[in-house]
C-alpha cells in the first residue's frame, strides 16, 4: 500500500474508533448502573455486606457488559464454540482482575479511609471502566 492509500484508511477508521470509545462509555455508563442499582439493592434493601453486595452486583454486571460489548461496541459476530469460549473466558478473567482492584479500592476508601460506601463505589466504578476498556480492546476483542 502507498503512503496515500495507508492515510486513507487511517482517516476512514478514525470515526470508527471514535464511534466505539462513545458506544463503550454508554454501555459502560449502563454497566455501572446495573452495578450500582444491583450494589444498592443488596446492601439497602437486604442489608448485605458492602463487599459481598459489591460481588454479586457485579456477577450481573459482567454479563450484561459481555453481551452489550459484544454486539454493540466491538461488534465481533461470531458466535462458534471455540470463539465464544476465548472471548468468554478473557473477558471474565479481565473482569474478575478488575473486580479484584475494585475490592481492594473500596476495602481502602470505606474500611480504611472512611468514605461513605457510595461515592467510594463510584470512585472505583471509574477506575474499573477505564481498566475494562484496555483489556477488552487490546486482548479480548482484538481484531
Amino acid at each position: 500500500m502507498s503512503t496515500e492509500e495507508l492515510k486513507k484508511e487511517e482517516l476512514t477508521q478514525e470515526p470508527k474508533k471514535q464511534s466505539e470509545v462513545v458506544s463503550y462509555l454508554i454501555f459502560g455508563v449502563a454497566t455501572t448502573v446495573v452495578s450500582m442499582v444491583v450494589y444498592g439493592v443488596c446492601n439497602s434493601v437486604f442489608e448485605m455486606h458492602y463487599l459481598v453486595s459489591n460481588i454479586i452486583s457485579w456477577v450481573i454486571a459482567v454479563a450484561f457488559a459481555y453481551i452489550t460489548n459484544k454486539m454493540f461496541v466491538f461488534k465481533t459476530r461470531g458466535m462458534g464454540f471455540a470463539q465464544l469460549k476465548r472471548e468468554i473466558t478473557l473477558f471474565v478473567s479481565a473482569r474478575l482482575a478488575s473486580l479484584g482492584i475494585e475490592e481492594v479500592g473500596l476495602f481502602v476508601l470505606v474500611g480504611m479511609m472512611d468514605w461513605g460506601e457510595i461515592g467510594a463505589k463510584l470512585v472505583m466504578q471509574v477506575v474499573v471502566i477505564v481498566l475494562n476498556y484496555i483489556f477488552s480492546k487490546l486482548v479480548i476483542f482484538k481484531k
